[in-house]
């Protein structure tokens, strides 16, 4: 029997297993989570890639995908509330079908890069808008801080640059398991981009800005505080959190914020935008006003590009919060 047609197989199966299991409640306690979320299952794609190729990964990781957004419903309600902060015409069962499988192709991607050749990725890149600010940030011998949300292959914009000559730092929570946080940390070192997992201690912060200082472009994302405390910002149909994270990072560090966009196109390249400068200062107001005008700032830059592509937001539990 070829091996697609198990892989395939598999897949099924485990759709039929999450019809059965299907359940409500946090999808970060659901077995599906718990159990697939893992550095395993990453080298298991990578294996899939090896064997299937493309057009085999990508029929076994649909059919995972549409499999699991068929069996929560919780879940996929969540997503379109989700759709809806942006769009609620374009909020429905189907855009949120291609929400799951977005996601899902994202994750499988990491064993595309995995087994890809170092020097390769610049030829995925698409339309590239605003590296003009990129490479003035670089070319004055200071680093800033790329600031992004999960929004398309976020991996992809730190990977590209690192290729392209910037000195990347990809700033990350742990991940459920540490043996997961090593292997993205690991498959980000193949490509130049060093990796630094924030805790709740001074000690991460002074790391950053270190990196900072020293010329790192530092990555890192703002629209899912850790804390569950962040500052409110509008999105067309509702409020969002975006953590006031980057901009604290930003004045401790004095350098430029750069907020950053990667979605994928229609033609599967990788469309990079990358905003105007913000340079963050403090405010006679105070350090609490002092965050939450530079954080507006920044929404008032990447909102829009979320809204762009909402089906490549990638949340799964309600983010809108009350004004």
């Amino acid at each position: 029997m070829p091996y697609w047609v198990i892989f395939i197989t598999c897949g099924l199966a485990l759709f039929g297993y999450t019809v059965m299991a299907a359940r409500r409640g946090d999808y970060r306690n659901r077995w599906f989570y718990r159990k697939l979320y893992s550095a395993n299952i990453f080298d298991l794609i990578v294996f899939g890639w090896k064997l299937l190729g493309a057009p085999g990964s990508w029929v076994f990781t649909r059919t995972i995908a549409l499999g699991y957004a068929l069996s929560h419903p919780s879940t996929m309600a969540a997503v379109r509330s989700n759709l809806a902060l942006f769009n609620p015409k374009k909020a429905g069962f189907f855009d949120a079908c291609k929400l799951f499988v977005n996601q899902a192709e994202c994750i499988s991607t990491f064993g595309r890069f995995a087994l890809a050749e170092p020097g390769t990725l610049k030829d995925l890149l698409g339309e590239k808008y605003g590296f003009e600010h990129l490479k003035k940030a670089h070319e004055s011998g200071k680093g800033c801080l790329l600031v992004t949300g999960h929004f398309g292959f976020f991996e992809m914009g730190g990977l590209v640059m690192a290729e392209l000559g910037f000195p990347v730092t990809a700033l990350t929570l742990p991940e459920p398991y540490p043996d997961l946080t090593q292997w993205r940390a690991d498959f980000r070192a193949r490509w130049g981009v060093k990796t630094v997992v924030v805790g709740k201690d001074v000690f991460s912060v002074v790391e950053i800005v270190r990196a900072i200082n020293a010329g790192a472009f530092v990555a890192t994302l703002i629209d899912r505080p850790y804390d569950g405390n962040g500052v409110k910002v509008p999105a067309p149909h509702g409020h969002i959190l975006f953590s006031s994270a980057p901009v604290l990072i930003s004045l401790l560090a004095n350098c430029p914020i750069v907020p950053v966009g990667i979605s994928t196109q229609a033609n599967r390249k990788y469309r990079i935008d990358a905003c105007p400068p913000i340079h963050a200062q403090w405010l006679e107001a105070g350090r609490t006003e002092t965050l939450e005008h530079f954080t507006q700032k920044i929404a008032e830059e990447l909102v829009p590009l979320f809204g762009q592509a909402p089906e490549q937001w990638y949340h799964f539990s309600p983010m809108a919060c009350r004004v």
